[in-house]
């Protein structure tokens, strides 16, 4: 997959200063950050008020969902759409092409609907704009080329804008949890552990991934790809502790610890290891005293 840039080295050291800026909710430059397909709540309130009112409620939710209707009160929604986007500041729309979530990172093809004759509206069910709903409303499509707010937000609501990344010219980026991770650790925020969702875009509109399915799929991963000899058991125990092969894995690691251990032992006894290294190396052992004795008795 091509990434988007400032992710991956060796760009990520040289495009750090510029693309993550820890605390910023937009890059700025050019390129304009598209939003979501909500309608804004006051916008909403003065169009619905037009509607006939037998589907005043049903087209004010759907405005405030941002969704299109397949009732009988599609035309009024269709006709409120209309004046809201006449009415709201809010002219390019951001649409997902294609996400996929890795281990380590979701990878997202990104483009920008604008020019609209209407404004558009999701699918119902969807979670962002697709190309369809966005021609659907008459509007220009193309890639998206430009900055990507990445936040986090508590299970309360409270929102907190980590980093900004951006798009390449193919609408592609690549958004590292790790990354993500780290920012809110150096900032004494403790990691993504605290947060429930994971907002991708300015207010989400290219993603809302719910943290807590993300860590139990992720332990899923790195379970089968310890069980595949390709992880090490103690580090998934230490990631995911919670996790229900975490007491397991707490078993695997401490015996292999305890073989390792042992063929350390073996290797001071042949003359291959020195005393003084494994002591080092096994600051725990039930072999520990007797490879002291050999060492003279003195610990390091």
């Amino acid at each position: 997959m091509v990434r988007g840039t400032g992710i991956r080295a060796p760009a990520r050291r040289a495009a750090a200063s510029l693309l993550l800026v820890a605390g910023c909710a937009g890059l700025g430059g050019r390129s304009r950050e598209p939003g979501r397909s909500e309608v804004d709540p006051q916008v909403t309130a003065a169009v619905a008020a037009r509607v006939p009112e037998s589907c005043r409620a049903e087209v004010a939710a759907a405005l405030t969902a941002g969704e299109q209707l397949t009732t009988p009160c599609a035309e009024p929604l269709s006709r409120a759409a209309d004046e809201a986007l006449a009415a709201g500041r809010q002219r390019s729309f951001g649409i997902v092409d294609r996400t996929t979530v890795h281990l380590a990172s979701m990878g997202l093809v990104l483009s920008k609907a604008y020019l609209c004759r209407r404004r558009p509206l999701r699918a119902p069910g969807q979670t962002s704009l697709d190309v369809g709903a966005a021609r659907y409303a008459g509007c220009v499509v193309r890639r998206y080329a430009g900055p990507l707010t990445i936040s986090v937000a508590s299970t309360e609501g409270t929102v907190l804008p980590v980093m900004t990344v951006r798009s390449d010219e193919d609408g592609r980026v690549e958004v590292s949890f790790a990354e993500v991770d780290a920012l809110l650790r150096a900032r004494g925020r403790g990691g993504l552990s605290p947060y429930a969702t994971l907002l991708v875009g300015r207010d989400g509109w290219a993603g809302r991934v719910d943290l807590t399915q993300l860590r139990a799929q992720l332990a899923d991963w790195h379970a089968t790809w310890v069980g595949r000899g390709r992880g090490s058991p103690a580090l998934f125990a230490a990631l995911h502790p919670e996790a229900e092969a975490a007491a397991g894995m707490r078993t695997r690691a401490l015996e292999a610890s305890l073989k390792r251990q042992a063929e350390d032992a073996a290797a001071v006894e042949r003359g291959e290891l020195s005393p003084r290294r494994f002591l080092e190396r096994h600051v725990w052992s039930p072999y520990r005293s007797v490879v002291e004795q050999k060492d003279g008795g003195s610990s390091p």
